[in-house]
């Protein structure tokens, strides 16, 4: 039969900044579909759990509900606690401010949720209270918002933790000599370990945060696997500047030592092996055979693939500790190493993190089968790139991929190197000089990033630019792989003396209204002010980039409108011909004659005439020594399909009233 043409209008992503500016709660009117935060209705099936799907060339989260949404997450959503420049104690402030009962928490909880949700925030991020969690749960926030679990076997394997699995994990940066690589200030676990795989399962079964009706609750979103604080070497690589850069751990592998006996977590070891290197040692000796072979490749002068002599001062591979000159140094990505050397030791680090993703993505689906699986919060750290063994290896295992996205590089070799997979970025955004941290200049270490402002109007102005770049940003396959941001955080931070927050550490909004010196109080009652100075207005743009997104959201998912000139087929006999004179019509293929089909399958014929012609198009099947017309359409776009088994078949176009020259398609099984 004739399927209608339908011309789709494309939706244009620029809104009005008159529009940008609606109140917030006029905007959700407007745009949200559904409880979850779903703007963009019925865009897959109802599963009762989030999902990632791309529709069309754009990835984006699937509330339980089916409809679409575009994550704007807040990481710490909490109530801190430290002695500030008001020399009170900041949690004590925020339980007056709550009315110092038993139930400010309550009130605190509610509150926090409502404003994010207020100012465009559909999900809680990584580090929130456990408070906030809507759900299924025992004593469950009455004001709803979906949440992100974070889990951290990398730190918490390293003691055994709570004793979830058979015994603690070795760090590979404790057993490095200090001498070729003396940093200390972060974790790199053994993964070969059995104990960590062991750990991963204990932690999925036996995590506080997963109990209690977490896993299977609708709100939950997702799971964090890890952070990258606790992943060293999973931070920024070579590939583009950052003020801070990861060593190679292929390389950190090599030159640790093979047995480990204790560490700052334990005490001593029951078994003192150090498996990654272990791992290093097979993988080498299978690719060689011959420690010959290898000195070979490599330049070296081993004598085993094993110990001769102890590490630091035998021969053997399992000896190195980095003070033999073909190794390299760490800091110069091993440029004096062989390209053997370095090839082989690139080859090796994208084992080391494809054990890592394949241990922990598989407890995480063994045991929360429902929820979606994020990667480490966050790779490509400090504006930087990780590795691209290390993304290659994280795309291949995650359902979400977190990574920073610096600026228009760093997307593009993520989106390059990780796959087609939706990510989730991290970000933050600092105006200490405008802030209740105004005593503090600017972070040293963030001078380098577009994060810096001097004013909270400029401060949102730089959280707008980097949403929209996201929302924008295609892979050159038209892809839109960016899915959602998360902004850090909720609350200024004392210990680090930057102006993070949505919120000061007293709980009020950078809005130009709640952080000022005189009293007030919000639009649900609860007093603000009484803050050292008067600051700017931070929350009202923030306001305005989400909700410009999630008006955007639903068109952005409309398919483009086809190509007029594109053929409708591929693969595809494609004929042109003339029919003016009504009454006339041509037979295909070839002008006349039948084809024959020796299997069942589908036939199918596509037709473009000038606007306003009428053809009709027939499928004929030989039946005996009759033609029988088994399928038909009419008009001047045509498309028909029909399904039938072995014989003879030929197609007719025909015009009985007002014809041209037309384009015609077929296919046949």
């Amino acid at each position: 039969m004739s399927k209608p043409s339908v011309r789709l209008s494309p939706y244009l992503l620029s809104v009005t900044l008159a529009a940008a500016a609606l109140a917030a709660a006029s905007a959700r009117a407007q745009s949200s579909v559904d409880q979850y935060g779903g703007v963009a209705r019925g865009v897959a099936p109802a599963t009762g759990y989030f999902q990632v799907k791309q529709i069309g060339d754009r990835w984006v989260f699937v509330t339980p509900e089916g409809n679409g949404m575009w994550m704007t997450g807040v990481y710490a959503v909490i109530h801190p606690q430290w002695v500030d420049d008001f020399g009170t104690d900041t949690l004590a402030r925020v339980v007056a401010k709550y009315g110092g009962g038993s139930n400010w928490r309550d009130n605190w909880r509610i509150n926090a949720a409502r404003r994010l949700k207020n100012w465009g925030f559909n999900t809680l991020a990584e580090y929130h209270h456990w408070a906030m969690r809507p759900g299924p749960l025992p004593d469950p926030n009455p004001e709803k918002i979906p949440y992100i679990h974070i889990m951290k076997p990398a730190y918490y394997s390293l003691s055994n933790s709570s004793g979830l699995g058979t015994g603690p994990v070795k760090d590979l940066l404790v057993g490095t000599d200090p001498r070729y690589f003396s940093y200390r200030g972060s974790q790199s676990p053994d993964f070969f370990d059995p104990n960590f795989e062991s750990y991963a399962d204990g932690l999925m079964r036996g995590d506080e945060g997963l109990k209690y009706g977490n896993i299977g609750n609708p709100w939950m979103l997702g799971i964090a696997m890890d952070d990258t604080d606790n992943l060293f070497g999973f931070g920024p690589g070579p590939d583009l500047p950052a003020p801070r850069l990861h060593p190679h751990l292929g390389w950190i592998v090599l030159v640790t030592n093979f047995q480990q006996t204790s560490s700052p977590w334990v005490s001593s070891y029951d078994d003192p092996k150090v498996y990654s290197k272990y791992a290093l040692r097979d993988f080498l000796a299978a690719r060689y055979g011959t420690v010959s072979a290898l000195n070979d490749a490599w330049q070296s002068s081993y004598t085993t693939f094993d110990s001769n002599g102890g590490w630091g001062s035998g021969s053997g591979l399992l000896d190195e500790n980095g003070g033999n000159p073909w190794v390299g140094t760490w800091s110069d990505e091993m440029a004096a190493a062989t390209p053997a050397l370095r090839a082989d030791l690139d080859d090796f680090l994208y084992l080391h993190a494809k054990r890592y993703f394949t241990v922990v993505t598989g407890k995480m689906r063994q045991y929360a089968p429902q929820h979606l699986v994020f990667g480490p919060a966050s790779l490509n750290s400090w504006s930087g790139l990780t590795r691209k063994q290390i993304l290659r290896a994280a795309g291949e295992s995650v359902d979400v991929l977190q990574a920073s996205l610096g600026n228009q590089l760093a997307f593009d070799l993520t989106a390059l190197y990780a796959g087609n997979k939706p990510i989730v970025t991290w970000d933050t955004f600092i105006a200490n000089p405008d802030s209740a941290l105004w005593r503090y200049p600017n972070p040293e270490d963030m001078k380098t990033e577009t994060r810096l402002a001097v004013t909270q109007q400029a401060r949102s102005g730089l959280y707008a630019g980097k949403v929209d770049f996201l929302f924008n940003a295609k892979t050159t396959t038209g892809v839109h792989p960016v899915a959602g941001i998360k902004f850090w955080s909720w609350t200024d931070h004392w210990w680090e003396k930057a102006n993070f927050g949505l919120v000061t550490l007293s709980d009020n909004a950078y809005d130009g209204q709640e952080a000022v010196a005189g009293p007030g109080t919000d639009e649900w009652g609860w007093p603000t002010g009484a803050e050292e100075q008067n600051y700017g207005d931070f929350v009202s743009g923030v306001k305005a980039a989400n909700s410009r997104i999630s008006q955007a959201l639903p068109g952005a998912l409309t398919p483009p409108p086809p190509d007029p000139s594109a053929p409708p087929c591929t693969a595809c006999r494609h004929y042109t011909g003339s029919l003016t004179t009504a009454g006339t019509f041509h037979d295909y293929p070839d002008g006349g004659s039948y084809s024959f089909s020796g299997v069942d399958g589908e036939h199918h014929a596509w037709l473009r005439g000038p606007a306003g012609s009428t053809f009709n198009v027939y499928l004929f099947r030989r039946q005996g020594s009759f033609w029988r017309a088994v399928a038909s359409g009419r008009g001047s776009a045509v498309d028909v399909g029909y399904v039938g088994g072995a014989g003879d078949y030929k197609w007719r176009v025909y015009t009985f009233s007002t014809g041209g020259t037309y384009d015609f398609w077929m296919t046949q099984p």
